[in-house]
């Protein structure tokens, strides 16, 4: 297989409803297809869903600088064997000369192209398929009423959660777990996310007022760039034993083994649209699994197929991740599926919809075989 050409493709995806968390709030995704064809036609395709206060990524800079420079590094590449392929990502990844959501983006590419012309054997990155059933997490963002805590209790339900991950952040949040462990009767774990948002003061006075409800962890409390991180999360979990989840402090395979054996951290959030793929979160997970640190599985908000489908392989081939948690909502969240999915065997073709160029389409840029962006055109979002 050679890659001869890269189209890279800005789009923007409205939601059915906003959500909001102590980070951010968003109605629509901001995300970049990767689009790598080879000298037989074909076409693999990789999704790239940038968060600056996750990887400090912006979709602007990787649309106008990242992916082109990665798109001329891949286009004119000749992949005969998987051997070939997972050498050249895993030089890649050891350099980290790429962002993780930039490289995770052309990884798929690679990947799915190199599974349409020669063959791709998934368990040699993550191994065997699980045994055991996954189950479902649940996601709810700030809402801005305890009527809306309350509806989103109800959705959980008949979504089937066995654990609901519950964004905190601001006043209140006390207040409003109480609504939803009353709406639950004590029943469904409750997973707490606080992007960064609180001070270790503050997470533990949250901890110690939740101290009566079936509190699993806490991720990322405090800041990923607080200087003194580790023994701020030390003395919280010292205090408190409420295990704490590493989420934006965890981007990398570098940050995974900084955090190793420091006992500041309980869980690593493994998300592949934020770790750099599915390669670099088997090596994130072989970190933590060595250090005895437990895992979670989580999705970008607003994912579509494409990077939904590098999630669901991953939770395939995982026994010790529990779930990937937001994994269901994330289909019905969308107003618009760019993208259609078929599935031949063990290989999986994508297409975009020709609607797609109407409904979201921003931009487009493609690189081809002379390792020159040769056009740009779109709107602004």
């Amino acid at each position: 297989m050679r890659v001869t050409g890269c189209e890279i493709l800005r789009l923007r995806l409205p939601f059915r409803s906003a959500f909001r968390h102590a980070a951010a709030e968003r109605s629509a995704s901001d995300m970049i297809l990767v689009v790598l064809e080879d000298d037989g036609g074909r076409r693999g395709f990789g999704e790239i869903l940038a968060r600056s206060y996750v990887t400090g990524e912006t979709n602007e800079e990787i649309f106008a600088v990242g992916a082109p420079e990665l798109g001329a590094l891949v286009v004119g590449q000749r992949f005969e064997r998987q051997a070939a392929l997972l050498a050249f990502l895993r030089a890649e990844l050891e350099g980290e000369r790429w962002q993780p959501a930039l490289f995770g983006g052309f990884e798929a590419a690679l990947i799915n192209l190199f599974e349409q012309s020669v063959s791709w054997d998934l368990t040699e990155i993550l191994g065997t398929r699980r045994k055991t059933t996954p189950g479902n997490c649940f996601t709810i963002g700030l809402e801005p009423s305890e009527d809306r805590y309350r509806q989103r209790a109800r959705e959980a339900r008949l979504a089937g959660a066995t654990v609901v991950k519950v964004k905190v952040g601001g006043e209140g949040d006390a207040r409003r777990l109480g609504v939803l462990n009353e709406c639950w009767k004590g029943a469904m774990p409750l997973r707490l996310d606080a992007n960064g948002g609180l001070t270790v003061e503050q997470a533990g006075a949250l901890l110690d007022a939740c101290s009566a409800l079936p509190i699993e962890s806490l991720e990322q409390p405090l800041a990923a760039t607080d200087p003194d991180l580790p023994a701020k999360l030390r003395h919280l979990y010292g205090r408190t034993t409420v295990p704490l989840v590493a989420d934006e402090s965890v981007c990398r395979l570098s940050d995974a083994r900084r955090w190793a054996g420091t006992g500041a951290y309980q869980f690593f959030n493994i998300r592949v649209g934020k770790c750099g793929g599915l390669l670099a979160c088997s090596m994130i997970m072989g970190v933590a699994r060595s250090s005895g640190i437990r895992l979670v599985g989580g999705s970008m908000v607003g994912e579509s197929a494409v990077l939904r489908h590098a999630s669901e392989l991953l939770l395939l081939h995982s026994d010790d991740l529990p779930y990937v948690e937001g994994l269901r909502q994330n289909r019905s969240l969308l107003a618009f599926e760019p993208v259609e999915v078929v599935v031949h065997g063990e290989t999986t073709v994508f297409r975009l919809r020709e609607e797609a160029w109407e409904q979201c389409f921003v931009g487009c840029r493609r690189i081809d075989s002379a390792f020159v962006p040769s056009f740009e055109s779109g709107r602004h979002a």
